[in-house]
């Protein structure tokens, strides 16, 4: 693309540039086929910057797509054509920082965020897949599929951002969706809409914040109210929405919560946190009976290149993982519990999975000994499962 393109000579009224597409014909073509080639190549998120060619996510990395730089009138006629092709968006006008649903037809939905910078316009674009994930294309342990069939409980879904949480929480809803035993109303409150779920087998309403809701709070509150059996909610953090959850979960519902924490451990670590010491040790007690799974997450780079692959810690509760939580003393037990409890309850580390990991080919050694919580202690576990 040039900055050479010209718009209209005759400036356009509000009405006009609300209803008629901004950008050429030109640069919506070149639009569509640099979209086009982020899609074929994988791309999660696609960056659209004056001063730069275009780049695209693929694999956790940012890469440069083979076009030419954009100029600052180029990014503000492509930024136009979205916002005016995009349902009840602003006028360019008017925008400063501007997040919503986009179409291009024929290649994807995105969520598209543009904002402004040093007077000229950029934008983000996160591509929201059609098809939903499932437990076996990400890779998930199926023991997660019964704790989402149980009547209630909490589920944590942990990983620091881009870790794939949002995928994850998507294959249990997918999951609980197409397998429910009973038709349930899963009421969601996500921060943006990324995956469509179409009722099947339970009744699935959406609501994103900031558009039909006001906050994660009020859209928590109002799911109770709801008639909810599920909650999904895009981030669980601050007391008021920890003891909504606890709530939730003693009147017999499910809820599936995503926090930011790299481990199961800090992740427990990390909920307590959100309250005062005096009120800890009754904050723990509530985990303990309501808590019924946690995985943490990562996404790491496979052995032969093509992507990334997911190793998981898992916390399925059990009677020593409940005593665990119940005891302010013995909380750095709890990775020693998951790793005893495999055989018995399905539980695992970090550490075992990365194992099982390098064994099967996926993931090469020298990343996983890297990552590893205790390398030597994971030399030694991969020597004793390779005999």
């Amino acid at each position: 693309m040039s900055a050479t393109v010209k718009t209209e000579d005759a400036p356009l009224s509000g009405d006009e540039r609300r209803f008629r597409p901004g950008g050429s014909a030109a640069q919506v073509e070149r639009l569509r086929q640099f979209l086009t080639e982020a899609i074929q190549r994988g791309a999660s998120d696609v960056h659209i910057r004056a001063g730069d060619v275009v780049y695209a996510r693929i694999h956790g990395q940012l890469v440069p797509l083979d076009t030419p730089v954009l100029g600052a009138l180029d990014t503000r006629e492509l930024a136009m054509h979205m916002l005016a092709t995009a349902p009840n968006a602003p006028t360019l006008d008017e925008v400063h920082d501007y997040t919503g649903p986009w179409s291009a037809p024929g290649i994807a939905r995105f969520r598209i965020s543009i904002l402004k910078q040093r007077s000229s316009y950029m934008v983000v674009m996160r591509v929201s897949p059609d098809v939903l994930p499932t437990f076996e294309s990400l890779g998930l342990p199926a023991s997660l599929g019964r704790m989402v069939m149980a009547d209630f409980g909490l589920v944590l879904i942990s990983g620091v951002p881009g870790s794939g949480r949002t995928s994850t929480m998507a294959a249990l809803v997918n999951h609980l969706n197409v397998n429910a035993p009973s038709r349930r109303h899963i009421v969601s409150v996500e921060p943006s809409i990324e995956f469509l779920h179409k009722s099947q087998k339970c009744s699935v309403t959406q609501r994103e914040v900031g558009i039909d809701t006001d906050s994660y709070q009020a859209g928590m509150r109002a799911a109770l109210d709801q008639d909810a059996d599920v909650v999904v909610v895009g981030e669980l953090s601050g007391p008021e929405m920890i003891e909504m959850a606890f709530r939730a979960v003693e009147q017999g519902r499910l809820v599936l919560a995503k926090t930011q924490a790299g481990d199961v451990t800090s992740a427990i670590k990390a909920l307590l946190a959100n309250f005062p010491a005096d009120a800890q040790d009754q904050v723990r007690l509530h985990l303990a009976e309501t808590l019924r799974c946690v995985i943490a997450q990562r996404l790491l780079p496979r052995a032969d290149g093509n992507g990334r692959v997911l190793a998981a810690e898992l916390l399925l509760m059990n009677p020593g993982v409940r005593e665990v939580l119940s005891d302010p003393g013995r909380l750095h037990e709890l990775r020693g519990v998951l790793a005893e409890g495999r055989a018995q309850f399905g539980t695992q580390t970090f550490d075992q999975h990365l194992a099982d990991l390098v064994i099967a080919g996926r993931v090469s050694f020298d990343v996983a000994v890297i990552l590893a919580t205790n390398s030597l202690d994971f030399e030694l576990q991969l020597r004793g499962l390779r005999r």
